[in-house]
């Protein structure tokens, strides 16, 4: 199991925002764990407007177009996710009822108003999320 478990932390080696999703403690501070999820949604969703490094934004009209040209000889910003009225956010291999509520959270903490749909190829369990840890080799 530790095995997987290492394979899994090292799917993000090439992410440069999103490698880790632990925090270590210190004897003020203890240790806190943010889901891969959680912190993608915040980013995305934040008024501060961080870079998003790992996150790569498709320009689908000409504003963005031009945005993004533009950007080559003047400071422009890079178009968002969170810039358009309808934001898909699909997680390919499963989602679970705490992964949707998350989002819903965060979406509603962000006072936006992009309206977001989530998909998956499927809604997973506990029981579906602890077979898929055991049995996979």
């Amino acid at each position: 199991m530790f095995a997987l478990l290492q394979r899994v932390s090292t799917a993000r080696k090439d992410l440069q925002q999103y490698k880790h999703v632990y925090t270590e403690g210190s004897t003020a501070q203890p240790a806190s764990y943010t889901p891969l999820l959680q912190q993608v949604m915040h980013d995305v969703f934040s008024p501060a407007r961080p870079e998003l490094l790992d996150i790569e934004c498709k320009s689908t009209g000409l504003r963005d177009l031009i945005k993004s040209g533009f950007s080559l000889f003047m400071n422009v910003s890079k178009p968002r996710p969170s810039d358009t009225p309808l934001l898909i956010v699909f997680l390919v291999g499963g989602v679970t009822a705490s992964e949707v509520k998350l989002i819903i959270d965060t979406v509603k903490l962000s006072h936006t108003t992009t309206k977001v749909i989530v998909g998956s190829t499927m809604l997973l369990t506990p029981a579906d999320v602890l077979r898929g840890i055991i049995h996979s080799n």
